[in-house]
């Protein structure tokens, strides 16, 4: 019988994935899994704040829901509130669950595909670009979580 996560284990589960994060930057092959690894750091977090809080888990994978039922937002000041919004966006703008069966090839074509319109002539530049936008995200985000949870 596996036992329940509590909220401590997805807070520390939740550093550690940043911490995986942070040495999978350093080889640019691990570019999509650390992608996956950013969003698993953020959903830890929140599931973290929604096991104090509620203790309701939700299987789904939405970092905007998860967000909103962690209730972290409660903590936050107006400024830190309108960041964490804007930080979420971002995040699940690119991030989402199945990240973890995507391919470099299969992500390109994602990415080419939804901005075809926008006439990207660089795809490896775009998605480094996009990409960063989801790490500067998870930092943000886990660095309020910390400074936040008591």
């Amino acid at each position: 019988m596996t036992k329940k996560f509590t909220h401590t284990d997805y807070f520390s589960a939740s550093i550690s994935r940043q911490k995986d994060l942070k040495h999978l930057l350093t080889n640019n092959d691990s570019i999509i899994f650390a992608t996956y690894c950013a969003g698993v750091s953020i959903e830890c977090m929140f599931r973290a704040y929604i096991a104090k809080y509620t203790n309701e888990f939700d299987s789904k994978h939405n970092l905007e829901k998860l967000y909103h039922k962690s209730l972290i937002g409660q903590e936050l000041n107006v400024t830190e509130k309108q960041k964490m919004t804007i930080r979420v966006k971002q995040a699940n703008k690119i991030w989402n669950n199945n990240l973890r069966y995507t391919s470099e090839k299969r992500m390109k074509r994602i990415i080419a595909h939804e901005n075809v319109k926008k006439k990207i002539t660089d795809i490896n530049k775009y998605i480094s670009n996009y990409q960063s936008e989801v790490f500067k995200s998870t930092d943000e985000i886990i660095k309020i979580g910390i400074s936040k949870w008591t």
